[in-house]
């Protein structure tokens, strides 16, 4: 990770905490808020995000079948670790350390286990969008929200598309990599290759038509489990917004990690929430203190359960890091 990526990463947070905070009337009112809050509401809101988690392993696992099956005990610690990292590292570095955790731990090419997840992140995206349409139907977005779901639509159509088209086509596949391989530097072009043919291997799930719809139940009952989670915390904020509003309220939060930020999102997640409920007519000091506290409800159990993982796997942030590295000056 480059020192610059990183200082656009805190600027961009800091701009959109900066937003966020200037749409509410005094901190005084939200830290008033957060004390009258009922926050019994936050242990059933945790089992049902822990749920959400649990079948995001077992999606992973349907998508890790064509390459190894794994059982389920044993990806659910890499995935919990993989949000830890999310959480604690900058750009999403939790995604390469699940792939390298399980390619140490399971003996899985690391290409191949990191093509699942970037199935994985296409399918929440479609899931997500597909919400946000149906919710649509029934309920009038503003221009902002339009624009916000028409963008990403488009992104995600693509990349849906360029999947399915690797998964199902070899012979375009092996064009498409030896394109890549033919502008990588000569001596790095034959590693280059067999990562392809490696990360091409891991898109076998799209070619199985059961075993896809599997992977997409499993990611629209996780994301429901989520909204839940946001439905019971803002009951605990006596924050009166339907259902749909959360879910809504949670496909733009998700949608926008797709905004280079701080680790843990910080301040693109206040101010996307406080955006949609505000469309709503929520309080903005209710509104700020309820996205908090479900902020920190987010980041801190999972993170805290993230290390406990990666600490009974014998394996750390900082010996993966030292290991990439070194591999790094070995191609080079």
């Amino acid at each position: 990770m480059k020192r610059w990526q990183l200082w656009v990463g805190l600027v961009v947070s800091l701009f959109f905490l900066y937003w966020a905070f200037q749409q509410v009337n005094s901190l005084g009112n939200v830290l008033n808020a957060m004390g009258r809050a009922n926050y019994v509401m936050i242990f059933p809101a945790l089992m049902l995000y822990f749920l959400g988690v649990w079948l995001r392993a077992a999606r992973w696992g349907f998508l890790l079948a064509p390459v190894k099956r794994i059982p389920l005990d044993r990806l659910f610690p890499v995935v919990v670790i993989g949000y830890m990292a999310n959480d604690v590292l900058p750009a999403r570095m939790g995604e390469f350390v699940r792939a390298y955790i399980l390619g140490e731990k399971e003996l899985v090419s690391k290409s191949a286990s990191l093509a699942t997840i970037v199935i994985e992140r296409v399918l929440d995206g479609v899931v997500l969008l597909f919400f946000a349409v149906v919710i649509s139907f029934f309920v009038p977005f503003g221009q902002g929200l339009q624009n916000i779901v028409r963008l990403t639509s488009i992104i995600f159509a693509v990349a849906i598309a360029i999947f399915f088209l690797m998964g199902y086509s070899a012979r375009l596949t092996t064009l498409v990599s030896g394109v890549l391989a033919r502008a990588a530097p000569r001596a790095l072009r034959p590693r280059f290759e067999k990562v392809a043919l490696s990360f091409v291997g891991g898109l076998q799930a799209m070619q199985r038509g059961k075993l896809l719809a599997s992977t997409i139940v499993l990611s629209a009952a996780a994301w429901i489990c989520e909204a839940g989670m946001y439905y019971l915390i803002a009951l605990g904020f006596d924050l009166r917004q339907p259902f749909y509003v959360l879910v809504l309220t949670a496909v733009v939060a998700n949608l926008g990690t797709m905004i280079p930020s701080s680790p843990g999102y910080v301040g693109t997640f206040e101010a996307l929430c406080l955006f949609v409920l505000a469309l709503f007519g929520a309080n903005p000091d209710l509104a700020m203190s309820y996205t908090i506290v479900l902020h920190v409800a987010l980041l801190v159990p999972v993170t805290v359960l993230g290390f406990f993982y990666l600490w009974r796997s014998q394996l750390s942030l900082g010996a993966m890091a030292q290991t990439r590295i070194s591999d790094a000056r070995r191609r080079s």
